[in-house]
């Protein structure tokens, strides 16, 4: 399943005005595709408003609120009186929201009332915001993710977002390594991202699923540590930059390294 599967699925749940949920393991670039939409959607200036979920956020934190103490002195009609939250900057945008699946009960039933009313209610005061809805989050087994409500899950389209096949995933570990680097003159050689290619592929059938961006900074990683003792980078850089990278248990760590040298010389 190519990512342009997965971007046609986004365009058709918000072309019918359902929000759309992208979900799969950290690192996939679940909120960099989300962004990029709302980008090609371009529906307001800026394209798209983008909220970091998490478990501490409440409602007011979505909705906004009223400053009293403006209100006090220079009434309601003082452009300071409402401090508004993205659910409202959001209207006639698109609203990413990224891991959204960390935010508690209380904060999803304020994101339920803006999907299914369209008004967001403050104080007493009803304001409108009519919005496309981009969500990201991680399976359910993380730790720090809450169960969705199920009035709210059931008004969501779910998308699946997977590691990409090996070339796809060679050419974006390419492109990341070499916008890691930066204007740092280092070549990065194509056969390093293709071991790397083989070895998520490798790891995702023995159960231990790989970050993108991870394998993307231990790739750009192996290539500065060869560039500053000025040879070409070998694969021994690239097993000590994954282990530096992977946030795994030292067991872990090993077993994928097996994987590594299974990658390269198979």
């Amino acid at each position: 399943r190519g990512l342009d599967d997965v971007v046609l699925d986004v365009l058709s749940g918000l072309m019918i005005g359902r929000p759309v949920m992208l979900v799969g393991a950290v690192g996939l670039g679940k909120t960099t595709l989300a962004e990029a939409v709302a980008e090609l959607l371009a529906l307001g200036d800026p394209p798209y408003v983008e909220v970091a979920c998490h478990s501490h956020m409440t409602a007011v934190d979505l909705t906004g609120d009223i400053d009293i103490a403006v209100v006090l002195q220079a009434g309601f009609d003082h452009p300071l009186s409402y401090i508004p939250g993205p659910l409202v900057m959001a209207h006639g945008t698109v609203l990413v929201m990224d891991e959204l699946n960390r935010l508690n009960p209380y904060a999803q039933a304020a994101l339920l009332q803006a999907i299914q009313e369209h008004y967001v209610y403050i104080r007493g005061y009803r304001i409108r915001t009519d919005f496309a809805l981009i969500g990201t989050a991680n399976p359910s087994e993380y730790e720090g993710v809450y169960e969705l409500s199920e009035a709210l899950a059931d008004r969501l389209k779910f998308i699946e977002v997977n590691m990409p096949d090996k070339e796809i995933l060679r050419s974006i570990l390419l492109w990341k390594a070499r916008e890691a680097l930066g204007e740092l003159e280092a070549e990065i050689p194509p056969k390093l991202a293709e071991i790397l290619a083989n070895f998520a592929a490798e790891a995702q059938r023995a159960g231990y699923p790989q970050s993108i961006r991870s394998l993307s900074y231990a790739l750009a990683d192996a290539v500065v540590s060869a560039w500053t003792q000025r040879r070409e980078p070998e694969l021994k850089d690239l097993k000590k930059a994954l282990a530096a990278n992977l946030p795994h248990s030292p067991e872990t760590k090993e077993a994928l390294i097996d994987l590594l040298n299974r990658a390269a010389h198979g």
